[in-house]
């Protein structure tokens, strides 16, 4: 599993580094310039209030959890190249085309244009982009703290 996560994400970068701005213009019928990495544009690009409708629909809660820390694939704080660009995002939806399970599968589902729009992925995508890491550090978990200190100490069995 870990495997394909990293393959996942070399796909990515592949994709970011080939100029997929210039894949994604072709798909949507032309012109257009891609959206830069980084470019705080790019969530609103989409509506981020259907984006979370449509992201409970598809059912990515399921991996990426209801605030995108949590679950099987976090989105937040990882710094993927899947989810810094709009338009790698919906490359990524559509490159796996071939990649559909015909049995049920603990790997991302692929998304046609058919399955899910431009548009509705672009809403999604706002609405990913809205997410904010709020984990709390080890130091605000006293119990994780006194866990770790403990851990720390040397070991020394009970006397009977």
């Amino acid at each position: 599993m870990k495997r394909a996560c990293k393959l996942e994400a070399a796909a990515a970068a592949l994709l970011l580094s080939f100029g997929v701005g210039g894949i994604a213009a072709a798909q949507n019928g032309g012109g257009g310039a891609p959206t830069s990495a980084g470019d705080s544009s790019s969530a609103a690009a989409g509506n981020a209030a259907h984006g979370k409708q449509l992201y409970y629909a598809h059912g990515c809660y399921g991996c990426h959890g209801y605030n995108g820390e949590t679950g099987v694939r976090d989105l937040v704080g990882t710094n993927s190249p899947i989810i810094a660009n709009i338009d790698v995002f919906i490359a990524f939806l559509r490159a796996r085309a071939d990649q559909a399970p015909t049995l049920p599968s603990t790997r991302m589902p692929n998304f046609s244009a058919n399955a899910l729009p431009d548009a509705d992925a672009r809403d999604i995508f706002a609405y990913i982009r809205t997410f904010k890491l709020d984990a709390p550090s080890v130091e605000q978990i006293p119990t994780l703290v006194k866990i770790l200190e403990s851990a720390e100490r040397p070991y020394r069995p009970a006397s009977d």
